[in-house]
This record gives C-alpha cells, sequence and structure tokens, in this order.
C-alpha cells in the first residue's frame, strides 16, 4: 500500500531538511578553506570531519530514520509521535552541535562536555521516541529498520560520553595521567561507535527497504531475515572494536572491524546485489549509491588491515586518517547524496510530474559528474602515504563534485517548488515505501 492513493493529496508535513542543506553548504566552506589553507580554521581536523559526520549526516539521519519510522509504522501525519516531537529534536541538536563546535573552537574543556553531553541527550531522546513509537509494531517484519536505528542511537550515545573523556585530556588543565595516556586509545573507540555505530547502523537500516525501491524492483525475499540476522553481528563488532581500542589492544580493532564488515556483506549487501541483478542501477541516485557502498568495503577493509599491524593507537590513527577520509567522502558520503537524490522529489512534493521536473535537474550530466568523483577518489586512494602534491588536487576534484550535488539540489528544489505552484492542486508525490513479496507494503 502507499500512503497517499493515486490523485489524493497527502497531507503535508512540515520540513525539517533545511538543516541539512545549511550544513552542506557549511561543509563545502569548510573543506574548501581547509584544502587551501588548512591552519585558517580553529581545530581544523576536528571541525572538517564534525561538520560532515555530525552537521550534514546525522542530521539527516534525524530526518529520515523518522521519516522511514513514519512511513513504516503508517503513523499519519497528525499522530503525536510523528509530529513536533521531531522538530523539537532538531532545533536542539543543531543548537546543542553549534555549540560544541564554539567550545571545540575555543578550547573550552567544560563547553565541549555540556555540549557533547546535550548532543548525546538529544539522540538518547530521538531513540527513545522511535521505541515508543513502535511499541505495537516491534514484532513487525519491517520493525528491523527501526531496530537498526534504535541501536545507533545507542551508539552515538555511547560516543558522546567518549568524547567528553577526550576533550577532558585536551582542554583540562590538570587532567589526570592516565587519562592523557588514554586520549588516542579513546578516540579512536569515539570514532569507531560514532562512524560505524551511529553512521553506518543508520545507513544499512535505511538501505534495507530504500535500497529495492530505488531500484524500482521487489525486497529479495530473504533481505529481511538477512538483516534482522546481521544486526547482532553488526553490534558486536563495533563493541569488540571500541573495547579493543579502549583495552589499547590495535589487532582487536581489526578483528571487530572485519567482523562488522562481514555481517554487513552478509546482511545487507548480498540482498542488494541480488536485487540488482533482477533491476540493475540505471539513474544517478543508485549508481552513486552503489559506488558508495564499494569505498565504504575500501575503507573498512583498509583500516582493519592497518590495525592488525599498527603497533599502538597513535600509529593507527595516523595511518586511519587518510583511509577514514576515502571511507566518509567515497563511502558514507556518496551513500547520502544517492539517497537524497531519489528521496528530495519526494521533501519537495507537489506531485509526479512536479518531481519529474526537480529529477531531471538533479539527473543533469550524472554520468560524468559520477564518472569524475569516483576516478578522483580512485587516485587520492593510490596517492595515500605519498605525502601532499597531486593528492590535493584529486581531493579539490572531489569537493568540486560536491559542491555540484548542492547546487544541483538548490536548483532542482527551487524549480520543483515553481512546478508545484503552476500544478496547484495536482497532489503530492506519495511517500515512497519498500517494494516487498508481502501484502503489508507493496507498492
Amino acid at each position: 500500500m502507499t500512503l497517499a492513493g493515486p490523485g489524493a493529496a497527502a497531507p503535508r508535513r512540515a520540513r525539517t531538511d533545511q538543516m541539512t542543506s545549511a550544513w552542506m553548504v557549511a561543509a563545502l566552506v569548510v573543506m574548501a578553506v581547509g584544502l587551501a589553507a588548512r591552519n585558517a580554521l580553529p581545530q581544523p581536523l576536528w571541525t572538517m570531519i564534525h561538520v560532515v559526520t555530525l552537521g550534514v549526516l546525522s542530521n539527516a539521519i534525524l530526518q529520515w530514520s523518522w521519516y522511514f519510522a513514519r512511513a513504516l509504522l503508517h503513523l499519519p501525519a497528525g499522530d503525536r509521535r510523528s509530529g513536533s516531537g521531531a522538530r523539537a529534536r532538531s532545533v536542539a541538536f543543531n543548537v546543542a552541535l553549534v555549540g560544541l563546535v564554539a567550545a571545540m573552537w575555543t578550547a573550552s574543556a567544560w563547553g565541549t562536555v555540556v555540549a557533547a553531553g546535550a548532543v548525546g541527550a538529544v539522540i538518547a531522546w530521538h531513540g527513545l521516541a522511535l521505541v515508543q513509537a513502535a511499541r505495537t509494531r516491534l514484532a513487525s517484519r519491517f520493525a528491523v529498520v527501526i531496530r537498526y536505528y534504535v541501536t545507533a542511537a545507542a551508539f552515538l550515545v555511547v560516543g558522546c560520553v567518549l568524547a567528553g573523556f577526550v576533550t577532558v585530556a585536551m582542554f583540562a588543565h590538570g587532567a589526570p595521567a592516565w587519562l592523557l595516556a588514554a586520549r588516542d586509545d579513546l578516540t579512536l573507540a569515539h570514532a569507531l561507535v560514532n562512524v560505524g555505530g551511529w553512521i553506518g547502523l543508520s545507513m544499512a537500516g535505511t538501505l534495507v527497504t530504500l535500497g529495492p525501491t530505488m531500484l524500482r524492483t521487489r525486497m529479495d525475499p530473504a533481505a529481511v531475515d538477512a538483516a534482522v540476522g546481521a544486526l547482532p553481528w553488526l553490534a558486536g563488532g563495533i563493541v569488540a572494536a571500541a573495547t579493543a581500542a579502549c583495552a589499547g589492544w590495535m589487532p582487536g580493532i581489526g578483528l571487530g572491524l572485519l567482523v562488522f564488515a562481514g555481517a554487513a556483506a552478509v546482511g545487507i549487501v548480498v540482498p542488494l546485489v541480488r536485487e540488482a541483478r533482477v533491476k540493475a542501477p540505471r539513474s544517478y541516485a543508485t549508481w552513486t549509491t552503489s559506488a558508495g557502498l564499494g569505498w565504504v568495503v575500501v575503507g573498512l577493509v583498509a583500516v582493519a588491515v592497518g590495525a592488525f599491524t599498527a603497533p599502538d593507537a597513535t600509529a593507527l590513527r595516523d595511518h586511519d586518517l587518510p583511509w577514514l577520509a576515502v571511507l566518509g567522502a567515497g563511502g558514507l558520503a556518496q551513500v547520502f547524496i544517492g539517497a537524497m537524490t531519489y528521496l528530495m522529489p519526494v521533501v519537495v512534493g507537489g506531485g509526479p510530474e512536479a518531481a519529474r521536473e526537480g529529477m531531471r535537474v538533479l539527473e543533469t550530466g550524472w554520468t560524468l559528474r559520477v564518472a569524475l568523483r569516483n576516478a578522483a577518489l580512485l587516485l587520492v586512494a593510490v596517492s595515500v602515504g605519498g605525502g601532499p602534491g597531486l593528492g590535493t588536487l584529486w581531493w579539490a576534484l572531489v569537493v568540486a563534485c560536491y559542491a555540484v550535488d548542492v547546487v544541483a539540489f538548490a536548483l532542482a528544489g527551487a524549480r520543483q517548488a515553481r512546478a508545484r505552484r503552476t500544478l496547484a492542486g495536482a497532489p503530492p508525490a506519495p511517500l515512497p515505501e519498500p517494494r516487498t513479496t508481502s501484502g503489508d507494503l507493496d507498492v
């Protein structure tokens, strides 16, 4: 079923994607400044990483995890669980995030602890709200997606606690010696639970249902069971890797990441490959998402291999930084751009004709854009460890490709909005739901 039948005007919900859009612009500015003059930014490395992971990706996760929860749980627009609470969380999260950036830039130990705690509190609120919304449907076949989102939220709460310890070690005068000695270990654990747990699990859960919808095919019959079986292994791999990081045992990080990668391959990627064999990727959204998944695999393997050979956390951090950048820009960011390309016309609304108008803008020159970005990423990967020079040039090309995406989103939104006004009275595009083999959610 769909949430809005043909010819019926679906109720419009307040948009929260403006936060994500604003942080996308901020991320481009920060990346451009970082490439041109890295020392011009306060806390340059932290800023470049967190403006993407917390600013762009976390805002998107807050918005879209709730979006899919509403669709899969069939929450009507007027339901108290699907409205103002999500908007309030979005506002609170961004206030806390701005406070966190300000505290980091001013090297305030207490400020960073309070702001990180506020971020964690908002995400805990988000996770509890998902549990409450799904309390009567947790046994549903598609509740597996909600379980991924709730587990991911728990990981970010843990990540915020670890962030508090790390920032005390960074900024607090008189920080205990044990904390100073453990700073690099805790930083690794913080990165693992935030990137692997929060972002990784959120994206994995979303792709279970969004992947076949983007391909415009039915979900693989084994996809839900595979995802259910994979979740404990995915979570366990991250817990094992983060625990090993806290203990300073580098090979344990590699083992945990390999468990995570194996579970993701069996539980998420294999069903997607089966679905793609039925109907191959033919659009910018699907090709970009596919390329992103490929780079996630490359980045995970590179980091895991480095963990087996690194003598300590400092050496692993130095080895990981270039590969984490590849994992983020090549993997996570491309999956995000692919999903947004498919979903943005739904957010803007206006009916199928208006949505097609927006999609035409989003897909302008898409084959060249996919080829350029991934060729540049390949050159970046080849140049890892080679020092500055050509690597900076390839990174500039990657950033330029993402700048084109941001401009395309803006132009597509404006053109689709104009088409929506022109076609006043046409129904907004229905919320996309997964194509499945059951009668429960079938489009």
